[in-house]
């Protein structure tokens, strides 16, 4: 049997699928794996709030209870994955949706 189990699809704010909850068979624990539209919406929101996130959209907090910031590293990572992805999208659009 498999370490990991698909629970269930976790859906955006527009009820858009933008990952999958995966639980541990042996610890119970469980995790939210982001696909590509998720991981987008995410970096998205970042960088518009200058905030950290968890895959289940909660706020990441410091030992003070303050929200943790962007580093510059971390802003310029996001908006470079941001500009791939709307690049990609742009390419596949031009050849009329196929590749």
């Amino acid at each position: 049997m498999a370490k990991w189990n698909k629970v269930k699809p976790v859906k955006g704010k527009g009820g858009k699928q933008i990952g999958t909850r995966v639980r541990n068979n042996e610890t119970g624990k469980e995790l939210t794996l982001l696909n590509p539209h998720g991981k987008f919406a995410k970096a998205t929101y970042e960088l518009e709030h200058n905030v950290r996130l968890t895959n289940e959209g909660e706020v990441k907090l410091d030992k003070n209870g303050k929200p943790l910031q962007l580093t510059e590293v971390q802003r310029a990572y996001r908006a470079g994955y941001r500009s791939h992805v709307i690049d990609e999208t742009k390419a596949y659009k031009s050849h009329g949706g196929k590749q």
